[in-house]
């Protein structure tokens, strides 16, 4: 037995997948047309799919009669400027031969009786359009299914319930990656020349500590969900004729926005609602009973987890199409993610990325961007990791360096202290506030920022973990805990409003000093730096010239 192999069980691979989702599912089968042994690794069950089986399964695509440059430049003026554009241009310059990947194994677009796909303007762009799956309700996990088809049929190995904790190099040269199963707690070492990280935007901080650097933290995420129910589709329907209204029934976003109403990202929609809590006009109400009935028949769920929540509410009296219903802001996590070039490579060689893991997005998005994010950034990194893992030279791994991440990963178990629930309530209740989450001022600001010092420094080392299953939790309580650090000192930093980042003591855009991107590096796993970078708008297509906050009165 070897000294890797008395530490645990010894995978292989060409190229290493970290994250199971559709992102990772692209990235993998393009990737098996370079190399022969592409393994997928995922924390939770293999066939979950992550996020995306709970979509809606629509997609943004530039169709071959629409031009790329109307699209950017319609992207460029809802980022309020904050835009890689070389970046956002492949992602277009790719969108439609994705949609059409996916007809083709399966995963069918609503097409109008002239044959052409039917699509819904969004957030009162000119151009941007998302393409709506049929059935309604079942689209998200049908876009796993067909993926997860294709990529057995070409052999992608799939593990499911293993958590990974470090990327391991050798110098600069990546030599593959350690984890542990959450259900037996079995320790893994993968190893890999190539690793492509599709995780969302969670866990960065194995990325952050291989070397990569990271950006948009500013961007908290939040949106406004129904109270008591789940659904999917607001997106769609706002467009549609739904509306906001307070508990005074009147429509609020009106006053806010006359022009564009609630026809808009959740962002400013819970601005809204913030405002008119302060005021004591909550709850608030979605309404679609003014919509037309072709409308209504085109978001009714078909099929899917969707359909079984309408079947639900409508045997409980609810009917969702004629009635008001309670909605509420919620407040997620960030838009931070990781910077790569436009073929998806970080600054590590052989470290890449794929899907909502690059850092696109100022804080606002578009119904079925993410899906055509994921789709497109998967190929173009499968096709440049498979590229890249197909010439490199297997490196070898350190044992001794496996030997101690392994001791230090296992520690928490069975020690006397904090249980991460606990920690990750006190982070919770942290970032909560509308001051701090939505409306943004300087001291509340540099309070939170000062109890997540506390929770840093006296809470987090004591944390315990009871089995593998809650050393996951506490693994990532730790990253939303540095996230969220990361979130406040960036929206400290940056003293102006734009995009998802609203300062109610900088309420306007400050082009002069803050055109830039704020940018988080670590030159050791304890010491994070952090810098501002000036956006190069000098080489980019679109000037900007017109900004998407300038439709919103606020103050």
């Amino acid at each position: 037995m070897s000294q890797l192999e008395s530490l645990g069980h010894v995978i292989e691979a060409d190229i290493l997948i970290i994250g199971g989702g559709i992102a990772g599912l692209w990235a993998a089968c393009k990737a098996r047309e370079y190399v022969n042994n592409v393994v997928i690794v995922e924390k939770g069950p293999a066939d979950w799919g992550g996020l995306a089986s709970r979509a809606g399964g629509d997609l943004d695509a530039v169709i071959p009669e629409e031009k790329i440059e109307d699209w950017l430049s319609d992207i460029v003026y809802y980022f309020d400027g904050l835009c890689d554009q070389e970046i956002v241009k492949v992602i277009l310059e790719n969108s439609y031969a994705r949609l059409a990947d996916y007809e083709y194994l399966g995963h069918k677009f609503l097409r109008g009786p002239d044959g052409n796909l039917k699509g819904i303007l969004q957030r009162g762009l000119d151009h941007v359009k998302c393409f709506l799956y049929r059935p309604y309700g079942a689209g998200g996990s049908n876009m796993v299914r067909v993926m997860q088809e294709k990529a057995n049929q070409i052999s992608v190995k799939r593990f499911g319930r293993i958590y990974i904790t470090d990327i391991l190099k050798t110098g600069s040269t990546i030599t593959g990656a350690i984890g542990f199963n959450v259900r037996n707690g079995d320790f893994y070492i993968f190893k890999a020349n190539t690793i492509i990280l599709a995780t969302g935007s969670s866990c960065l901080d194995i990325a952050l500590k291989a070397g990569v650097e990271l950006k948009n933290f500013e961007f908290g995420h939040v949106r406004n969900d129904p109270k008591s129910f789940l659904w999917e589709g607001q997106t769609n329907l706002l467009p549609l004729g739904a509306y906001f209204v307070n508990a005074k029934g009147e429509r609020f976003m009106d006053k806010y926005s006359p022009i564009l109403r609630n026809n808009t990202d959740f962002h400013y929609n819970v601005i809204g609602m913030a405002i008119e809590t302060r005021a004591g006009n909550n709850p608030f109400y979605l309404d679609c009973s003014e919509m037309k009935p072709a409308d209504i028949e085109l978001m009714k769920p078909e099929a899917g987890w969707l359909k079984l929540s309408y079947d639900r509410l409508l045997a409980s009296g609810i009917n969702f199409f004629q009635g008001k219903t309670e909605w509420q802001p919620r407040v997620g996590g960030n838009y931070g993610g990781v910077i790569v070039d436009t073929k998806g490579r970080t600054k590590v060689p052989g470290l890449f990325a794929a899907g909502t893991t690059w850092a696109t997005n100022a804080g606002v998005y578009m119904g079925g961007w993410n899906l055509c994010k994921t789709a497109v950034t998967g190929y173009i990194v499968g096709e440049s990791g498979g590229e890249y893992a197909a010439s490199a030279k297997n490196a070898q791994i350190n044992p001794y360096q496996v030997e101690t991440l392994k001791r230090k990963i296992y520690s928490p178990l069975k020690q006397n202290g904090i249980l991460p629930s606990r920690v990750g309530m006190a982070i919770r209740d942290l970032i909560q506030p509308i001051e701090v989450s939505i409306l943004k001022n300087k001291n509340s600001l540099t309070v939170a920022l000062d109890k997540m010092g506390f929770i840093k420094e006296k809470l987090l080392p004591q944390m315990t973990a009871k089995d593998t299953h809650h050393l996951m939790n506490l693994m990532d309580v730790n990253w939303t805990a540095l996230s969220t650090e990361f979130n406040l000192t960036a929206s400290l930093m940056r003293e102006e409003t734009r995009g998802g980042h609203t300062r109610e003591d900088f309420p306007k855009r400050d082009n002069r000093n803050w055109m830039k991107w704020i940018i988080f590096s670590s030159d050791g796993e304890n010491h994070v730096n952090v810098r501002s970078e000036r956006i190069p708008l000098e080489k980019y297509d679109v000037k900007p010239k017109r900004y998407y906050m300038d439709n919103f009165r606020f103050t």
